[in-house]
């Protein structure tokens, strides 16, 4: 019983393996991938700051979101609790500062008055 298993496997294996094989790659299988950027094309594109310093926000917030997770075990004790208020504090304290900084405004919106 064990070997017929074992031999349905193999056959049933063997059986993908011929349908799918592909025995010409194509140019775009066979080329390196590097990040999505075109490797004939040019070599300095326009990257957008605003871009890499919001995406960088969302990754140190959504790590310090993580850090937030045993919080209601610092709750049980007096300590936890000055830790919880001063990790918020410095959590609110980080985002006034990019705010007043202009790090969060999506859009560029110039008014003429």
């Amino acid at each position: 019983m064990l070997l017929g298993s074992m031999m349905l496997v193999m056959v049933v294996y063997l059986l993908f393996l011929m349908i799918y094989y592909k025995k010409f790659m194509d140019m775009e299988m066979m080329s390196a991938y590097e990040c999505g950027f075109d490797y004939n094309s040019l070599t300095r594109y326009m990257f957008s700051y605003r871009f890499f310093l919001i995406s960088i926000l969302f990754i140190i917030f959504d790590v310090e979101i993580s850090l937030m997770i045993p919080v209601p075990f610092l709750m049980e004790s007096e300590i936890g609790i000055w830790m919880f208020i001063m990790f918020m504090l410095v959590l609110i304290v980080g985002l006034l500062y990019e705010y007043s900084y202009g790090s969060l405004d999506w859009l560029n919106i110039v008014i003429k008055s």
